[in-house]
């Protein structure tokens, strides 16, 4: 009986053993792709840029054996008809097998979104069972092999410090960035049009200008370039027609009540030259559809709440009327910063991001039936009236900016 129990335990082991090795993919063996640019290649062929992560380099760093100016992440360029004959013909290029669970970033040129529109792109990556959809899908000014080799001193790879910037786009609100999912959502819907933020190389400030800050003089030099967020992409169906600066996303995302956070800095009022800053605690918006003789109207009621965020002009909240100046003062900036996005979005480019048209077909769902078809034509002659309910909360103890005594 002992014998047999013996025997029984042997088996097991010799199973435990064995088991679960001979599908096994090793991690020098997988590219574990984070970020994909798609730009138009030769000849009306697509081009992919397809960054991996460097696990080699990752992984001899990451165990104290650094190797001098290896990479961590290498970027593959393939063209193709589509973008699945490009990624597919990667296979020609590299031994790795490529991971797209991971990813988490694509950027698409703004010359293709431009020219040859987005709709054969969101095909792929929503049919692709690899791809996530709560992937960020923005648009890349200039060469995309470019954007996505720019160094940096944090993050590992290019693809992997734009995803962390956008980690914290609700902190400036000077942007609207969307997931995959809600693009391709924004693009299906026929009251809505899509956006999305723009990314950009942009000139390095904070390299030195004098001698003596090189690598040999001991130093690791600064990046000459960074990448940086800079606006919002507007679409019209697939094709990308124009971008909103800073001020005109912030406009934006006032409008739509997504203002989580971030600051407004506005004229303080009796002060020349004399500005304040305050930082958004929340906001909230709401549109009203009306319809008169045939006319749509929209009337668009913002109320946002914030805090003396930079007080250099000294405004002392305790004096009578002194803060119920500066609560107008910054409704009026608020009032600014929409119309400025409306004048964009509705007026040049005539692109419906605000959302009027769900507006309507909520509201009036029978007349929505016969405006459908031609709201691209009646949305640019949409009357917008805007109301603001502007209030500044939590001024603190600190009244003025540190000054001398007037003793």
């Amino acid at each position: 009986m002992l014998r047999r129990a013996l025997i029984i335990l042997l088996l097991v082991l010799n199973l435990f053993a064995i088991s679960g090795c001979w599908d096994r993919t090793e991690l020098e063996d997988l590219g574990v792709v984070n970020a994909v640019g798609i730009e138009q290649g030769s000849g009306g062929k697509i081009r992919v840029i397809v960054q991996t992560l460097n696990t080699v380099a990752l992984s001899k760093t990451g165990g104290g054996q650094g190797i001098e100016f290896e990479k961590g992440y290498r970027n593959s360029v393939i063209e193709g008809d589509t973008v699945a004959d490009a990624i597919n013909m990667l296979t020609t290029v590299t031994a790795t097998k490529r991971s797209f669970s991971h990813s988490n970033l694509f950027i698409i040129s703004e010359d293709l979104a431009r020219q040859r529109g987005v709709q054969d792109i969101l095909d792929f990556l929503e049919r692709d069972p690899q791809i996530r959809l709560d992937a960020w899908f923005i648009v890349g000014r200039g060469s995309l092999v470019n954007l996505l080799d720019v160094p940096g001193r944090i993050t590992g790879s290019p693809g992997g410090r734009i995803t962390d910037i956008l980690k914290f786009h609700n902190e400036s609100s000077t942007y609207a960035p969307l997931r995959l999912e809600e693009f391709i959502r924004l693009l299906e819907s026929k009251s809505n049009q899509p956006y999305t933020a723009v990314v950009e190389i942009k000139p390095n400030a904070s390299v030195p200008t004098d001698k003596g800050h090189g690598i040999l003089d001991g130093n690791v030099p600064e990046p000459l370039n960074n990448t940086i967020i800079n606006g919002t992409a507007l679409f019209k169906h697939d094709k990308m027609v124009g971008w909103l600066n800073d001020t005109e996303s912030k406009g934006l995302l006032l409008l739509k009540g997504e203002i989580q956070q971030g600051n407004i800095t506005f004229q303080a009022p009796g002060k020349e030259a004399k500005k304040v800053t305050t930082k958004f605690i929340r906001a909230k918006s709401k549109p009203e559809p009306e319809i008169k003789d045939g006319q749509v109207y929209m009337n668009v009621k913002v109320e946002v709440e914030s805090y003396l965020f930079d007080n250099q002009a000294g405004i002392d909240p305790s004096q009578p009327g002194e803060l119920s100046k500066t609560e107008a003062a910054q409704g009026e900036e608020v009032k600014r910063q929409i119309q400025a996005a409306l004048k964009k979005a509705q007026e040049q480019y005539k692109v419906d991001v605000f959302g009027f048209g769900e507006a309507v077909h909520r509201k009036y769902p029978r007349e929505w039936k016969q405006m459908e078809k031609d709201w691209p034509e009646l949305y640019p002659a949409v009357q917008v009236k805007i109301q603001v309910k502007s209030l500044i909360q939590h001024t603190s103890l600190t009244i003025g900016a540190p000054g001398p005594s007037q003793r």
